[in-house]
């Protein structure tokens, strides 16, 4: 087996070019509650910024990209489809609704999910990229109450206790490698914190461990699975260790 551990910085850093690159399109965050944007969604053209920022994937020929975003007072969401490529630009009020799913986000006709559409270069790198810009996809457009992973940190170290010997007073509760806290173990520590690939023959997976402090506070670990040559990966989800931190928008 095959496996490949990242540094925390470089993976930050293709965090943060994705977090920029998505709030390209978002300033519609400062408009009022009484603008006419409050409480619909609207087409955005801020979706290939996102995916340029990904120099290991690509979309598959035959498609194009379309975004939409929702604002209400200071909160927002969104989401972003991939189209056949000869698809005329369309209004969202033109668009069928998802009736079914939260805030009923348009879907024009012959739409896919964005990672339907994505193709890469095959490395342990592109499926790294693949995990984060799913992530960042699904954030994409949202504001305050409607941000989920924005507040999230990958980590690449264990978290500190508050009452290791070690630990000075003046230290800050939350740093990006190892945060500071009062922590409940849920099972035996991980041997590696690092994001990680790995190549299990019929599939490859990404495994990163990721500080939650929002509603309960948490460490969890999310393992990413990819079919062979698919950018479309299921994602499983297990508790660390829990803290006692909680905070709410």
């Amino acid at each position: 087996m095959k496996s490949v551990s990242f540094g925390i910085r470089r993976v930050n850093r293709l965090r943060r070019a994705a977090e920029r690159a998505r709030e390209l399109a978002s300033d519609l965050d400062r408009l009022p509650e009484t603008s006419a944007f409050s409480g619909e969604w609207s087409a955005d053209d801020g979706a290939n910024k996102l995916l340029g920022v990904f120099d290991a994937l690509r979309l598959k020929a035959g498609f194009t990209l379309r975004a939409f975003v929702y604002r209400e007072g200071s909160n927002g969401n969104g989401i972003i489809w991939a189209v056949p490529a000869d698809a005329p630009p369309i209004a969202a009020d033109e668009c069928p609704r998802l009736e079914d799913t939260w805030l009923q986000p348009p879907k024009p006709p012959g739409a896919v999910p964005l990672m339907q559409a994505i193709e890469g270069d095959g490395s342990p790198w592109s499926y790294l990229s693949a995990s984060i810009l799913s992530r960042e996809a699904a954030e994409f457009g949202a504001i305050w109450h409607g941000c989920v992973w924005s507040d999230q940190t990958i980590l690449s170290k264990p978290p500190r206790q508050a009452d290791d010997p070690n630990v000075r007073d003046h230290e800050d509760k939350l740093t990006e490698d190892a945060p500071l806290g009062n922590w409940t173990w849920c099972g035996a520590a991980p041997r590696t914190w690092q994001p990680t690939y790995a190549d299990r023959g019929t599939s490859r997976q990404v495994v990163l461990h990721i500080h939650n402090a929002i509603g309960g506070e948490e460490i969890y670990r999310a393992t990413d699975t990819y079919p062979v040559g698919s950018y479309v990966g299921q994602t499983e989800t297990s508790v660390v260790c829990t803290g006692d931190r909680f905070i709410v928008y």
